[in-house]
């Protein structure tokens, strides 16, 4: 079996750092909603078109994987493959299964990387697969797909994606969105490993609000550990605060 045919839906900065990929070696059609970033694409096609393929990608904010599930349901038919590439797995697992055909495949994943970590190149970058309802064939055409652009391919379930996600890329977006609200970072005087996390800070920041709201909203494991997050912060200020006025009281 070969998937000649990719249709993908969402030409944000994923879906156009994605694009430069798939368009090596596959008949590429893209859509989004917004007709400015279609305009000179010559992969641009209708929505029909491109959830005609025989794998359709979807780089649509997580927030939106319901509706455009619910969209495009009328348009399968049995065997074409959905794939998603949301940061939060249980959630846009549950809505394609709700709303795709029985006869649709579907594969979850995760590229653990963006446009800004992986602008020098996505080999040895990371993407985690939730095989969901897929042929065991499909699977391994796809995983070998990704493993021959140099990915490394892990797969854990949708339910410790997420909640490892939580603990760590969900709380690194938090750090960095107060970071930019605060316009810190990038200061002359610095010490090399708050300038390394600095750098690290802005390969996220440029991510859209949209999609640090879903990160944190539409992951049933965000709120949990986003707050015991912030309770450790507010804890150690406390103990700071504490061994201050003992040290005034003892001077």
């Amino acid at each position: 079996m070969k998937i000649e045919k990719v249709g993908l839906l969402g030409f944000g900065r994923f879906g156009k750092m994605a694009s430069g990929y798939l368009q090596r070696d596959k008949q590429l059609l893209v859509y989004d909603c917004d007709a400015q970033k279609m305009q000179g694409l010559t992969q641009a096609a209708t929505f029909e078109e491109v959830v005609s393929a025989e794998l359709i990608i979807l780089c649509v904010p997580i927030s939106a994987v319901e509706e455009t599930c619910k969209k495009m349901a009328p348009f399968l038919r049995e065997g074409q493959i959905v794939l998603d590439t949301c940061s939060v797995k249980r959630r846009p697992i549950q809505w394609m299964l709700a709303h795709l055909p029985p006869a649709v495949q579907i594969l979850g994943t995760h590229p653990l990387f963006g446009p800004d970590s992986g602008k020098e190149g996505i080999a040895g970058l990371k993407i985690a697969l939730c095989p969901v309802r897929i042929e065991p064939q499909v699977y391994e055409l796809i995983r070998h797909y990704l493993e021959a652009l140099q990915l490394v391919t892990i797969e854990p379930t949708p339910e410790e994606h997420d909640r490892q996600i939580a603990k760590g890329q969900a709380v690194f977006h938090l750090i960095a969105q107060a970071m930019k609200r605060l316009g810190w970072g990038g200061q002359a005087i610095s010490t090399p490993g708050p300038e390394a996390f600095y750098r690290l800070v802005r390969t996220v920041q440029h991510d859209t609000d949209q999609l640090f709201r879903d990160m944190e909203c539409e992951n049933p494991y965000a709120v949990r550990y986003r707050q015991r997050f912030i309770g450790e912060i507010l804890s150690l200020d406390q103990e700071l605060a504490d061994y201050l006025s003992k040290k005034i009281e003892s001077s």
